[in-house]
């Protein structure tokens, strides 16, 4: 997990949810990976406060590999594994200098390297070609189904590129796991599950599951609970050829004897071109909405505007949020999409239009017209 919790990062999910919204947490997780001549294991902890964690399969596409990636219901991808055998997977909790070419395009997705990078080369020149905002508090782990590992992040303003062929890992148990790989444990399931739970993270930033995949035969083991021995056991190629659905990892035992359930919006792939416009009849919220965004790209957002629980998180990252969004460049448009009512609270959906990206966001009002959530659904 990017350790953040949310991080959409690894990419600032609209950095960082347009408004400041986005639970964003220095804790690490711990991931690693297990590699000989005949197998691949890639292994996570997520650690987070989050406990809706889920687990959901993304088909392939005419240009784009198919997927699996867990996470939370907030449906950004904490890590992954493709149909190529390529899996990564964050660690946040660094500080470092991070200044990428501006020129370069943002990757403001974790999926986007699944979908088109087949081996840890490919996923690296894809690093080198974009501009991931991340790298200045995470790092990345990928790997790939012939044992080859990289790890990527920033160093003094440059890109940090550490490949290996050998075990490794890091993040929060970093001592335990250094001790444990230094035995050389061959690559097998058990070994992984017996590591993970050596590295487990205990109180707020608690480890809510564990992963193991198998980078050569695309076998997904899955702990839902890590204070539990329930293990699930998928497979990336028969759960794909049900089309494209999720499970909720607390509750997958019991879903998997149901009919999938289908991706949430959250999950999907190019949800902007499913939204078109429609005809605004409230056309005074819209134009709030727009104030409440030039008021993010300035970095002055008003308590008034939200919540009191939203404000608190949309108040501490006022900087943060401003450069995210000043880094999708000059704001151009907005345009309703979406709205819905329900429970005394108004959802609204809108395409922003950036001079470097389209921005598919979702906002939650209450009854008192307070803004109480706002999450980014895709941008490209």
């Amino acid at each position: 997990m990017n350790n953040r919790y949310l991080f959409r990062s690894p990419q600032f999910a609209l950095a960082l949810g347009l408004l400041g919204l986005l639970a964003l947490q220095v804790r690490a997780c711990t991931i690693f990976v297990l590699t000989d001549t005949n197998r691949a294991l890639f292994c996570n902890n997520e650690d987070g406060p989050n406990l809706k964690t889920r687990i959901w399969f993304v088909p392939p596409g005419p240009k784009h590999y198919g997927a699996v990636y867990v996470g939370y219901d907030n449906g950004w991808a904490q890590g992954g594994l493709n149909t190529e055998g390529l899996a990564f997977d964050w660690v946040a909790g660094y500080k470092e200098e991070w200044g990428p070419d501006p020129g370069l395009p943002t990757i403001l997705r974790n999926e986007q390297v699944l979908e088109t990078c087949a081996t840890v080369e490919q996923a690296i020149a894809f690093y080198r070609e974009h501009h991931e905002a991340s790298f200045d508090y995470a790092k990345i782990l990928l790997a790939d189904r012939a044992g080859t590992s990289v790890i990527i992040g920033a160093k003094s303003g440059q890109l940090q590129v550490e490949k290996s062929d050998r075990c490794r890992g890091f993040g929060y148990g970093a001592r335990t796991l250094d001790k444990m790989l230094a035995g050389a444990p061959e690559p097998t399931v058990a070994n992984g599950a017996q590591i993970l739970r050596a590295c487990l993270q205990q109180g707020q930033y608690a480890t809510r599951y564990f992963n193991i995949f198998d980078l050569k035969s695309g076998d997904v083991f899955l702990f839902p609970s890590p204070t539990s021995n329930h293990e699930v056991k998928l497979n990336l190629a028969a759960e794909l050829k049900k089309g494209g659905h999720y499970y909720d990892m607390l509750q997958i035992h019991e879903q998997l004897t149901q009919p999938p359930q289908s991706l949430l919006p959250n999950m999907e792939r190019f949800r902007l071109e499913k939204y078109k416009p429609i005809a605004d009849q409230e056309p005074k919220v819209t134009d709030h909405v727009r104030a409440m965004l030039q008021d993010a790209i300035n970095g002055a957002l008003h308590a008034e505007d939200f919540t009191p629980e939203a404000w608190q998180d949309a108040a501490s990252k006022q900087q943060e949020t401003q450069a995210a969004i000043k880094a999708l460049g000059r704001f151009v448009s907005l345009t309703l999409v979406d709205r819905q009512e329900e429970g005394g609270k108004h959802t609204y959906r809108y395409r922003v239009e950036f001079e470097k990206n389209s921005v598919l966001q979702r906002l939650v009002f209450d009854e008192h017209n307070k803004l109480a959530s706002s999450d980014t659904e895709d941008i490209k």
